[in-house]
């Protein structure tokens, strides 16, 4: 039991390691593909560094390794470019009748046509190569060729009555090959790998493949066609998580040096589409790096894979973006309902932000209105207990004087002086001074409390029949009437006996008053509805 849940977790461990490093060499592998153009750039340049070359070359044979290095670098980057340098090699070997490299370039051009896809052009071209002339250089470069040509002339045929025909001659001419080869060489190991591929035995084939990786820099085509290989040899085993290890190695290779004869990318993004569907617009990147290469080479072999293994990915990557779409636009519509509900909750909250500055503002005037008449409030309870201090006053006064007087009239009984008694009884002149401090009494109370009523008693009568009182008065009889009738005591009579005045002339003043009004028959109503208290 405990052994095998060890071996769970030892699986598990396993596991993830391994998922981290495909992470990883997905990560190298996207940044490759990210500096692409560099990588071309830094070729183009170089090619041109060797063009440049040409015109100043200062020999036949230079100006032939010129254009093998041109070649070099062209084979497996543009066809239509190898093939011109080719075309200028083949002719200037022609015009100086020099057989090795005639037979050099034609080689060359048979590796060209085969890998662009023209298998029986290939076959014809190499037919015509001298072997005569042949040297160690030569002969590896014609089985190479050859090997080459029926390879991808297999490939293509894909069948059981060519294809079988073509894989002979293959093995055939990479025996050859390996005859002239250097052994114990990285390229040997290679070519022993490659030449054992229908063998059958995978782990002597991974032998010879790690074997030839060993020391091999990542940015050679070497290490990108046994990377390649070997991806292809763990595919043969079931190995996938190596195959797919290996594939993204080669395909970090082919953009490093870069190579736009490559197939691994295209093999890359098939196994993806395979394998994890939820990554098939990866795939589908890939995919079509593998096409962009393909119509930069102009490689009709690759082309033709390519359009074999890109139905099924891009169907499948249309059906992703669909459901992406759907679920793209069930999200918008599921935003627009929230943005519809959150329009309106703003409106909402903005009308109420609106109401709630309004009954603010409203709250702000009734706190003002309430200040102001609290403060009228306290300036009128300051001025009734003024004018109830003055009428303490004023009692006091006239309980001062009538006890004076009860006191002067004891004096004047007990001293029976009669006849002082009834001359003081007769006399109006007390009753005058006493009056006319009444009035100033009165009219001095009557303003503190209605400060505004000379003001707002004259607004009722027409402007050339206003009253005023004279200099020295603080009321006139008119207006202390009118005061009385304001402060409640409408009886003529009782206005007469406080004014000291016989209740026809009270009448009489009344009515002359009246017929100034402006309105007279709500007259008097109006004067008692003046100067509103708090």
């Amino acid at each position: 039991m405990r052994k095998t849940v060890l071996a769970c977790v030892l699986s598990a461990v396993c596991l993830s390691a391994e998922a981290a490093a495909l992470d990883s060499l997905y990560h190298r592998l996207e940044y490759a593909l990210k500096h692409r153009s560099e990588y071309m750039s830094r070729k183009e340049h170089k090619i041109d560094s060797l063009k440049r070359l040409l015109p100043v070359a200062r020999s036949t044979e230079e100006t032939f390794r010129i254009y093998d290095a041109i070649y070099q670098e062209y084979y497996v980057y543009k066809f239509d470019s190898a093939m011109v340098y080719v075309d200028k090699a083949e002719e200037l070997a022609l015009e100086r009748h020099n057989a090795y490299y005639r037979n050099l370039f034609t080689i060359y051009r048979g590796y060209l046509l085969s890998t662009a896809g023209y298998f029986s052009e290939a076959v014809a071209a190499l037919s015509q190569v001298d072997r005569s002339v042949f040297d160690l250089r030569l002969d590896k470069e014609y089985y190479q060729a050859c090997q080459w040509a029926y390879n991808v002339w297999a490939e293509y045929s894909n069948d059981n009555v060519y294809a079988p025909r073509y894989r002979e001659k293959y093995i055939l001419y990479g025996d050859s090959l390996l005859g002239v080869l250097e052994p114990d060489t990285q390229e040997y190991y290679y070519r022993k790998a490659e030449n054992m591929r229908y063998s059958g035995n995978w782990n002597r084939i991974e032998e010879y493949y790690l074997k030839a990786l060993e020391g091999t820099p990542i940015d050679t085509r070497l290490y990108a066609c046994v990377t390649c290989g070997l991806a292809m040899n763990y595919a043969y085993k079931g190995e996938y998580d190596e195959y797919e290890k290996y594939l993204i190695l080669s395909a970090i290779s082919d953009q490093m040096c870069p190579l736009k004869e490559n197939l691994s990318m295209q093999e890359l993004a098939l196994h993806i589409y395979k394998t994890r569907v939820e990554d098939v617009d990866q795939a589908n990147r890939y995919l079509n790096y593998s096409m962009e290469d393909a119509i930069f080479y102009n490689n009709r072999l690759r082309l033709l894979e390519i359009a074999k293994k890109f139905p099924p990915i891009v169907v499948a990557y249309q059906q992703q973006n669909k459901e992406k779409s759907r679920r793209l636009a069930l999200t918008a519509s599921f935003i627009g309902i929230l943005s519809v509900g959150l329009l309106l909750s703003l409106l909402y909250i903005c009308k109420q932000m609106r109401l709630l500055r309004a009954k603010k503002s409203e709250l702000v005037a009734v706190n003002g209105r309430l200040q102001r008449l609290n403060r009228e409030l306290v300036d009128t309870n300051r001025i009734r207990e003024g004018y109830v201090s003055l009428f303490l006053e004023l009692c006091a006064a006239y309980i001062e004087k009538l006890n004076k007087y009860q006191g002067l009239v004891k004096r004047k009984v007990k001293a029976k002086q009669m006849d002082d008694l009834l001359k003081m009884a007769n006399s109006s002149k007390m009753s005058d001074l006493d009056a006319k401090e009444f009035f100033v009494n009165f009219d001095t109370a009557f303003l503190a409390v209605y400060p505004k009523f000379v003001e707002e008693f004259n607004s009722l009568l027409r402007e050339d029949e206003r009253i005023v009182p004279k200099k020295g008065e603080i009321l006139n009889t008119e207006l202390r009437i009118f005061a009385l009738i304001r402060i409640g005591i409408k009886d003529s009579s009782k206005i007469a006996t406080l004014l000291f005045y016989s209740p026809q002339t009270i009448y009489n003043y009344r009515s002359a008053v009246k017929n100034k009004a402006i309105v007279r028959d709500d007259f008097e109503k109006q004067v008692e509805e003046l100067c509103p208290l708090v």
